[in-house]
């Protein structure tokens, strides 16, 4: 059985503050009130030889992790010997430490750099599978106003986050558009300027403000980075490298990966299910609704799947390792191959 902390007194609406927010509002260091700590028996714990096995969340629970959720659900931990331990996360909750510290066996982190400065710091970590093979960092614009191409961000009045600016603009002179032409307005997450036309299209993620919009009736188009050659891999799994040298441990977090993976194909398969798990699971404290979920899992499936469906969930692929390294280069960020491993995904 699955185990999960939720953050006390969280109402309907606060959730709902906070929930269509991106992840990288933990990169950007938000301070927004959140959970307590959450007991557990972490990696090097007495639960460890007993199949216990705890995993950090970057994000509070949603369908960005519904191969986990549908993974506990459906028993393919316990089938395995494991008793799973799930941390939620949330902008004060980070994920780095506690692996580093070895008090979970695996964290799930939003963005890849994260891992990679904590490296650079001397961190001994690895990150051993991507939960997103493409990254769903978009420029969000109305259906009736659509930005189709980078090009045709000149002359537009931009909506942009503290936390994307760097890369925003990082993004526009790879792709040859004139900055001098664009007009950056500070926003926050909320997509509220977008649906009042306040700007021309807004700095985002593919499965949060078009969600969001979408329940308001507002109809928009969605241009991935990705598609125009700035792609990461998001969502990673990461583990310490003591984890990763110790042979049982090594082997309870193959595992954990192992029916993660059949978890998130299950989940793909039927999206309905692994909604229902999540608001079930998690609605009465965080209200979460099943039209909320079932949305936000159906756009952010392109993403999990890397947008081909003959693609090996979480692999990371010679060419997605590069992309990542390329583009995470031209933000400032220093790694190299060494980061990452497919050791607990081979066999």
């Amino acid at each position: 059985m699955t185990h999960f902390c939720t953050p006390p007194g969280m109402g309907r609406r606060s959730f709902l503050r906070v929930a269509g927010r991106s992840s990288a509002v933990v990169a950007a260091g938000a301070t927004v009130p959140w959970l307590t700590a959450c007991g557990t028996n972490a990696a090097g714990g007495d639960g460890g030889a007993k199949g216990r096995f705890a995993v950090k969340l970057a994000w509070i629970p949603n369908a960005e992790y519904a191969g986990i959720f549908v993974a506990d659900e459906d028993g393919l931990y316990k089938k395995r010997g494991l008793n799973v331990d799930v941390l939620p996360g949330g902008p004060n909750s980070a994920v780095v430490p506690m692996v580093t510290t070895n008090r979970v066996d695996l964290g799930v982190e939003a963005i890849p750099e994260n891992v990679a400065t904590a490296v650079a710091r001397g961190a001994k970590l690895k990150i051993v599978g991507a939960g997103l093979l493409k990254s769903p960092e978009s420029w969000i614009s109305l259906a009736d106003r659509p930005v189709r191409n980078p090009k045709e961000i000149e002359g537009k009045k931009l909506g942009i986050t503290l936390a994307g600016k760097n890369t925003a603009l990082v993004f526009m002179k790879r792709n040859g558009v004139d900055v001098g032409k664009v007009r950056l307005v500070p926003i926050q997450f909320d997509p509220a300027p977008l649906a009042a036309r306040e700007v021309d299209a807004i700095w985002g993620f593919a499965s949060n403000q078009p969600v969001s919009l979408a329940l308001r009736g507002v109809q928009t188009h969605v241009m991935p980075l990705a598609d125009f050659g700035f792609n990461r891999m998001q969502s990673v799994f990461f583990a310490s490298q003591k984890t990763l040298d110790d042979p049982a441990a090594r082997e309870r977090a193959r595992t954990f990966m192992t029916a993660s993976r059949l978890g998130w194909e299950a989940a793909l398969r039927d999206q309905r299910h692994a909604a229902d798990v999540i608001v079930k699971g998690y609605g009465a404290k965080l209200g979460l609704k099943l039209d909320e979920q079932a949305r936000s899992l159906a756009a952010i499936a392109p993403y999990v799947s890397g947008g081909a469906g003959s693609a090996r969930l979480f692999w990371m692929s010679d060419a997605l390792i590069k992309e990542t390294i390329t583009s995470l280069t031209s933000i400032g960020i220093k790694l190299d191959e060494s980061l990452f491993t497919n050791e607990l995904l081979e066999g």
